[in-house]
């Protein structure tokens, strides 16, 4: 009798163990090829409308006609459904469509991207993971979910070589983050599938131009990155290139010349090559992103005579414009905004647009 109950006991021992072990594999799983995932992305309870034209200034973020506060000195940001990600130096922050901030993850790395349709945001991560033998982490890339804050891929965990320096390293080739879309990162020079993990190497073509496989199918904020073909007054799209001076529309139907910002032109028909003249209260205008096929919109600048530098021309304002394909005409979506003088090296940026440097 007492030797049943061992028996019983044992095997139920065995069970529990084998279950254990069971969900502590799967809480452990990730994706094809992802690595461990340290932290959750926060996410908020309601929404805005992502794609409209987002600008910060005075410390007030605008997303269309919504505003929230983003407190303290803000060096990027992307906007997502639920709010915006920002960073203050290498530092990742989260504030909701209600205003509410949270402090999210110290990243040591300032690279953050977020694909065209806002569901997928990526950032490098050099926080954690494998170290040198100088307790450097090795960069990582993290891709998140916008809307349930899951990951959805990150760098697998791999010892550096022995003997490695990656802080030398990165400082001769920093691995870089060239954009994300929904189903692709483009990071460290390859182009990564998100689902799976496999990563395709950069090529280079004919004219020694890097070449992301899937570059050509990728849809940015504003638009399909292509090189620019000149043939007299007319511009064609070049080559995919994620580094291209050129942009064009969703429907691919437009070509931005993204090497010029003072109108006319600046804009051509994709298919004849022939410039469309855009109308614009403004001396010259950059484009920052789609709205939809027919909507984009960017920044006008005015110019105006530095007296401290001997009267030379220079930016002394700035203003969010709203355009239309249909009419070619661009209208205000923000005041006009003082641009710092030159001389002032210490005055705080006056506008910042969505993943871009302050302008």
């Amino acid at each position: 009798m007492r030797r049943s109950r061992d028996v019983v006991v044992r095997s139920l021992l065995t069970v529990l163990l084998t279950v254990a072990a069971a969900v502590l594999a799967g809480c452990g799983s990730q994706e094809a090829g992802a690595g461990a995932a340290p932290f959750r992305l926060p996410v908020g309870s309601s929404e805005w409308e992502a794609s409209a034209p987002a600008w910060l200034a005075d410390g007030t973020l605008h997303v269309g006609d919504r505003t929230v506060p983003l407190p303290g000195a803000v060096d990027s940001f992307v906007v997502a459904p639920t709010g915006a990600y920002w960073l203050r130096g290498s530092t990742l922050r989260f504030t909701d469509v209600a205003g509410t901030t949270r402090r999210v993850r110290d990243l040591e790395r300032s690279e953050i991207a977020i694909s065209a349709d806002r569901s997928t945001l990526a950032v490098v991560d050099a926080s954690r993971g494998p170290t040198d033998s100088y307790g450097t982490h090795v960069a990582q890339v993290a891709v998140f979910d916008t809307r349930t804050g899951q990951q959805r891929y990150r760098t697998p965990d791999e010892e550096p070589d022995d003997g490695a320096d990656l802080a030398d390293l990165y400082e001769e080739t920093t691995p870089l983050l060239q954009g994300v879309s929904d189903t692709t990162v483009f990071f460290d020079r390859a182009s990564i599938d998100i689902a799976t993990g496999a990563r395709a190497e950069v090529t280079q073509d004919s004219d020694g131009v890097d070449s992301f496989p899937g570059a050509d199918t990728a849809l940015f904020r504003d638009g399909f990155h292509v090189g620019v073909r000149s043939e007299g007054e007319r511009r064609r799209p070049g080559a995919s290139t994620l580094d291209g001076v050129g942009a064009l529309s969703p429907d691919r139907r437009w070509l931005f010349d993204l090497t010029t910002s003072s109108p006319p032109p600046i804009v051509y028909d994709a298919r004849t090559g022939r410039p469309q003249p855009l109308e614009l209260d403004a001396d010259s205008f950059a484009l920052v992103g789609w709205i939809d096929d027919r909507t984009f919109w960017g920044i006008g600048g005015t110019t105006g005579a530095d007296e401290e530098f001997g009267g030379e021309e220079v930016t002394v304002s700035q203003q969010v414009l709203r355009c239309t394909v249909e009419q070619w005409r661009c209208v205000a979506a923000s005041p006009q905004i003082p641009v710092p003088s030159t001389s002032d090296a210490d005055a705080p940026v006056s506008l910042l647009v969505e993943g871009a440097l302050p302008l």
